[in-house]
């Protein structure tokens, strides 16, 4: 009779869970360092042996660490900068060395979707690519409805 082998799936299983937990909590790092303006922290949080790029709303991409952390740095001393933002409805994937965040950024004044993603550098969690785009309000807080626009006969659309 042979025997089988003895089975790693639910040690792996546990890896990942712990390597999940890792991109979550350098996420809320991330949330927390830009609400607190400390710039060190943020200046930390980014991958150094990785490439990098950002892309905030609106705005072109930026590929260059050293821009991305004068952008940021400009962000947090610009005093109409939110200084709280809510972060909701996050969804961690991590696969081997990188980590993705997908989550809701919710302002005073907008709603954002966000996608920050995380790389392995030693035993930390590094942010090698942030991007945040306006979004609708999520489904059970529904938009104000938009007054409706007159419309001009005079044109065909």
């Amino acid at each position: 009779m042979r025997g089988r082998g003895p089975r790693f799936v639910p040690l792996l299983a546990g890896l990942e869970e712990d390597d999940r937990e890792g991109v979550a909590e350098a996420n809320r790092n991330f949330y927390r360092a830009f609400m607190r303006r400390d710039a060190a922290a943020m200046e930390d949080l980014w991958a150094r042996g990785t490439p990098v790029a950002c892309l905030h709303p609106g705005q072109a991409p930026l590929f260059d660490r050293a821009t991305i952390m004068a952008s940021w740095q400009a962000i947090m001393r610009n005093p109409g900068t939110p200084g709280e933002i809510k972060v909701v409805q996050d969804s961690v994937v991590v696969r081997g060395r990188m980590g993705i965040v997908i989550c809701r950024e919710i302002l005073p004044n907008a709603h954002l979707m966000a996608t920050n993603m995380f790389v392995r550098e030693g035993d930390a969690w590094k942010i090698a690519h942030h991007q945040s785009a306006v979004a609708p309000p999520p489904k059970d807080r529904p938009a104000q409805p938009a007054p409706a626009l007159k419309r001009d006969k005079r044109n065909l659309h």
